[in-house]
């Protein structure tokens, strides 16, 4: 983590984003400053109480934060399930993506397990497929 440099930005497009209840659950709410709505490339699946991002073809919804210290990174990454020391068991891994809009860098956390058997979010946008799950 010595390398990066704060403010840090990074993507959410699930529990973290505003209003769904997981920076407040954490406590790191003042520690996140928002940027913008954004997409990032990939897919989303549903994993039940969150979704998982996987890379290749397709537009996700997100929200582009900036973490402002080293320790809310690190909760972040705990949440996340992501160990940097051991990558390949990491639920989730943290990775500098390029975002398809705003045009910049930013860090997204990808699933890293299989998605067999999860339904796709074919929209992208995990709030409305949330919304539209509940009242169905």
């Amino acid at each position: 983590m010595s390398s990066l440099t704060f403010p840090l930005p990074i993507v959410f497009y699930g529990s973290l984003m505003r209003g769904l209840g997981g920076a407040e659950e954490l406590g790191i709410s003042s520690e996140l400053r928002f940027v913008s709505a954004c997409e990032i490339p990939g897919r989303l699946v549903d994993l039940g109480d969150y979704p998982g991002l996987l890379s290749g073809p397709g537009r996700v919804l997100g929200e582009l934060f900036e973490v402002l210290q080293p320790e809310t990174l690190a909760a972040l990454d705990y949440f996340e399930g992501y160990d940097s020391a051991h990558p390949e068991s990491s639920l989730y891994l943290r990775k500098t993506t390029q975002l398809i809009s705003p045009q910049r860098l930013a860090s997204v956390y990808l699933y890293n397990q299989t998605s067999a058997g999860y339904e796709q979010v074919r929209t992208g946008d995990w709030r409305t497929y949330l919304a539209q799950r509940k009242t169905s």
